[in-house]
């Protein structure tokens, strides 16, 4: 998925790598959790959003509304991820 232009929000880090690692390796663990069993997964440029430390492509899983909503799929999403945690994405 892609998070959507201008939207604030919340969503589960599933982990972040440095972008000097590139984006394919970013993109293969977007794969890794789809294989997993997740679902709505995506990658964000960190660097295009103010509440994320730049210089890094985060794999995330959903879109919320709320950190409550973000909170209600931080155990499935740490099954394959152990270290997931919930984040509120700022433009």
């Amino acid at each position: 998925i892609t998070w959507p232009r201008g939207r604030r929000g919340w969503t589960i880090v599933l982990l972040s790598l440095p972008q000097s690692n590139g984006r394919d390796a970013a993109a293969a663990q977007a794969k890794r959790a789809r294989d997993g069993g997740l679902r709505r997964i995506g990658v964000l440029d960190s660097s295009r959003f103010a509440s994320l430390h730049p210089g890094y492509y985060v794999v995330f899983h959903g879109i919320f509304a709320s950190e409550a909503e973000a909170s209600s799929s931080l155990q499935r999403a740490r099954t394959v991820f152990p270290t997931a945690y919930q984040r509120e994405i700022v433009p």
